[in-house]
């Protein structure tokens, strides 16, 4: 936060006052404000502000990210360390997802050092996030706060998981039939580990759309751009099925749902 003279007339001073926040920060610390002037020589200045920010528990990482592929062990430690001469006390109070993760604290160095060790258990694709909470004994600061933020892929996906073109109206429809303007959507296939991602074939369950594929990155992504066939489209809700085969034994298969509106 900033508060500053706005108007400071010829050969007079002018007070800026810079405010820090240090929730959530501890060591050292470097901010930076511009300051704009009419002042041609120096239209604008920048002001630096250094700190050391004290907290009676050292927490590095201050939050923990479990970012894996599925069938992985994933684990991220947190570092914990008393900064007073008093001896620190840490117990878990709380986990908030105690299905998606497990949490173990170990006193690695008696009343000062702890090791916080949080591990993904969830078996299957997720994103998610919670936090665990813990007591300590020392009254500046007699609860931590750790977030945690996970993030858990298939070894293959695809993006979006259906299509859908939307609404058209006749009109619009026989419009797009005289026109060469396209009407596109795309699939990603994406391998999240390795690079010898291949697209072996792809199928149309009733032919409503044309597939073109692209590579992105070769090995890793694949574009899939599907069009369509708008004289095969007809009045009301039509679906169709994009089947992809991959060289992934993992997952050799994707099945997207393509869906068109004409009304």
């Amino acid at each position: 936060m900033a508060g500053f003279d706005r108007i400071i007339p010829p050969g007079t001073e002018g007070k800026i006052t810079l405010e820090m926040r240090t929730e959530r920060y501890q060591g050292t610390i470097h901010k930076r404000a511009r300051l704009f002037t009419n002042d041609p020589e120096h239209p604008r200045v920048v002001i630096g502000m250094k700190g050391k920010v004290w907290t009676p528990v050292h927490i590095k990482p201050y939050r923990v990210y479990l970012k894996g592929i599925l069938g992985e062990e994933v684990e991220k430690v947190v570092n914990l360390h008393g900064e007073k001469k008093e001896p620190l006390t840490l117990k878990i109070a709380s986990v908030s997802i105690p299905d998606k993760v497990a949490v173990e604290l170990l006193e690695i160095e008696k009343g000062r050092r702890y090791q916080l060790k949080v591990k993904n258990k969830i078996t299957k694709e997720d994103v998610y996030r919670g936090q665990v909470k813990l007591t300590t004994n020392y009254p500046e600061k007699p609860e931590l706060v750790i977030p945690i933020l996970g993030s858990i892929r298939p070894p293959v996906e695809v993006r979006p998981k259906d299509v859908n073109f939307g609404r058209i109206t006749e009109h619009q429809l026989l419009q797009l039939k005289k026109s060469s303007k396209p009407m596109r959507r795309s699939v990603i296939v994406l391998l999240n580990k390795g690079n010898d991602l291949k697209i072996k074939k792809v199928e149309r369950e009733k032919s409503l759309f044309n597939v073109v594929t692209r590579q992105i990155q070769p090995g890793r992504a694949v574009q899939l751009v599907i069009e369509p066939v708008f004289e095969k489209l007809k009045t009301g809700t039509n679906t169709d099925h994009l089947r992809i085969y991959t060289n992934q034994k993992r997952q050799e298969s994707f099945e997207i749902p393509v869906r068109f509106e004409v009304y």
